[in-house]
């Protein structure tokens, strides 16, 4: 069955990870006849069948996701297909005495969820208008999608919601920005809980064939600790098993160099990027778009202060970069493809662009060259990390590289006199482009599945039609008919990374660990140690990268 389980660490991740399942969603098709074709995503490498105890049959994420208390907005750990009838009334009591009920107010859902409920009891109707009029409804989520969960489409199984008691979301007299607090509450969770064998186990044991696990984490805060701590103790169980960890920083919680609190930020990500690369059999360190380093286009406007749109775009580059794992023709397993692209063995880290759209008009007129990050103007969105507000520095040497490209119709419309062109043309002219760059190793995939846009998704396309193609006559207004995108994206091994690791070294060469005592609190604390091992483990990772 070639199984993925997913694991999301954070609040961040935890927006990443919705725009993944919605758009996971979004492949599923309905009432089709028997004679239909398979589609070309096989859902069960993600998804799970089972039985709730009603008897009721369900198909929900193969996930565990972990938030902060308060963290989950409106989302319930046990939601409509697995309440048992009268679950929420309250028991008979004998006692004849006044009574006093004290119970905190649910989060309120927003209109979106509100509708997406009266959408699922339209499924079964022939009440087509209504139906249509949910999906093109502006639902005004810029302005109200505060949590992960206000823009979330699915059903989760109970076990994939795991909730860390000891700290609550956004709390400023406790914040959970520590890597050590992480690791110690990792400790905590598993001794009142035990998660790890309750939950993990619960979806791995009914895997047939598991390919591997994919990680969304933060890594600037204390979800950094408590992933390395999971992931720790998965490489025990799972030692040869592929682990594709995506470690994940919002640009806009950054603080300012002068802080304190950039500096324990520095440290919470040199200790996760260190311990996630030997953890891991591939990590990528993301960051989310900056003003600065935006490729502006007039396709493409994200609103770069809201979580809900960084989110759509990190998450587009992930679901693109991994989806020959989970696809009926062409497929090439987790592990097949990260052993390709690290082939000297100590290179683990990788860099991840995306152009979405992969700009191409309804002729098939796309210019290759904007699609390398090593051309002026190109329209390659660069999520490599990048600190001290450096530039990231294009790659001297690239070890090795997978492009997928994805979305292209079969057959373009003919431009006047000319024969129309294939998608295969294209797509030979995109691979030859980026065969040009001297990979050490290239791993080249195309399907005709494009990138999915559910009403979830931000409003965020210009001047494209319905199918996601460039069209300079539709206006900025009706960007709602966008469907679905074409998209490309490139995952690169590369030197790149030596910028990223050299300048993470050089300030942990400076730091005094001794202004951060919180480091060395708890059973998992910091000791100088292991600082100056994560030091020297960074300098030993340079050398690896560095273009000799």
């Amino acid at each position: 069955m070639h199984e993925i389980l997913t694991l999301q660490f954070g609040h961040f991740a935890n927006f990443v990870g919705t725009h993944f399942w919605n758009s996971q969603e979004a492949y599923f098709t309905f009432n089709e006849s028997l004679n239909a074709p398979k589609p070309e995503i096989i859902h069960d490498t993600l998804f799970r069948a089972g039985i709730t105890s009603r008897g009721t049959e369900t198909y929900t994420p193969r996930l565990l996701l972990y938030d902060l208390k308060g963290g989950f907005g409106s989302l319930k750990k046990i939601n409509q297909l697995y309440e048992a009838p009268g679950e929420n009334e309250l028991p008979e009591s004998t006692w004849n005495g006044q009574i006093e009920t004290h119970a905190q107010m649910p989060y309120p859902k927003n209109k979106y969820l509100q509708y997406l409920e009266i959408e699922e009891e339209l499924v079964s109707t022939e009440e087509t208008e209504n139906k249509m009029k949910i999906e093109t409804e502006d639902f005004k989520l810029d302005e109200t999608v505060q949590f992960w969960s206000d823009f979330n489409r699915l059903y989760y199984h109970p076990k994939s919601i795991n909730t860390m008691m000891q700290y609550q979301f956004e709390d400023e007299f406790m914040p959970f920005n520590i890597f050590s607090y992480g690791k110690n509450a990792f400790l905590a969770h598993e001794k009142e809980l035990d998660s790890f064998d309750e939950n993990l186990r619960f979806f791995t044991e009914e895997c047939d064939a598991i390919q591997g696990f994919q990680v969304f984490t933060n890594i600037i805060d204390g979800f950094g600790g408590f992933a390395c701590s999971f992931l720790e103790q998965l490489r025990d169980e799972y030692p040869k098993t592929a682990i594709w960890s995506f470690g994940i920083t919002e640009d806009r919680t950054w603080a300012s160099e002068e802080q304190n609190s950039y500096y324990k930020q520095i440290l919470n990500i040199a200790l996760s990027t260190t311990q996630l690369t030997e953890l891991s059999s591939l990590f990528n360190p993301i960051n989310t778009p900056t003003i600065n380093q935006h490729n502006l286009n007039s396709f493409y406007h994200p609103n770069l202060n809201l979580p809900y749109h960084t989110s759509s775009i990190v998450s587009a580059a992930i679901e693109t970069a991994t989806l020959p794992f989970r696809t009926r023709h062409n497929f090439t397993s987790m592990f097949d493809l990260i052993t390709q692209l690290n082939w000297r063995g100590n290179t683990k880290l990788g860099s991840l662009g995306l152009a979405l759209p992969l700009p191409i008009s309804n002729f098939g007129e796309v210019d290759v060259n904007k699609l390398l990050h090593t051309e002026n103007n190109n329209v390659l969105q660069d999520l490599s990390m990048a600190l001290n507000g450096n530039e990231k520095q294009n790659a001297t040497t690239i070890l090795g590289q997978s492009v997928v490209v994805r979305g292209l119709p079969d057959q373009f419309e003919p431009l006047t006199g000319q024969n129309p062109k294939s998608a295969s043309q294209i797509i030979a002219e995109i691979f030859q482009r980026y065969e040009s760059l001297n990979s050490g190793s290239s791993s080249f995939f195309s399907t005709s599945v494009a990138y999915p846009i559910p009403n979830s998704f931000p409003k965020i396309f210009r001047h494209l039609n319905s199918n996601g193609h460039v069209d300079m006559s539709v206006p900025n207004d009706k960007m709602l008919s966008v469907h679905s995108v074409p998209t490309l994206s490139h995952l690169t091994i590369s030197t790149k990374s030596y910028n990223f690791l050299h300048q993470l070294a050089n300030i942990l060469q400076n730091l005094n660990l001794n202004l951060h005592p919180e480091y060395e609190g708890g059973d998992k604390g910091l000791t100088r140690d292991e600082f100056l091992e994560t030091r020297e483990t960074l300098w030993g990772l340079c050398d690896a990268f560095e273009d000799k």
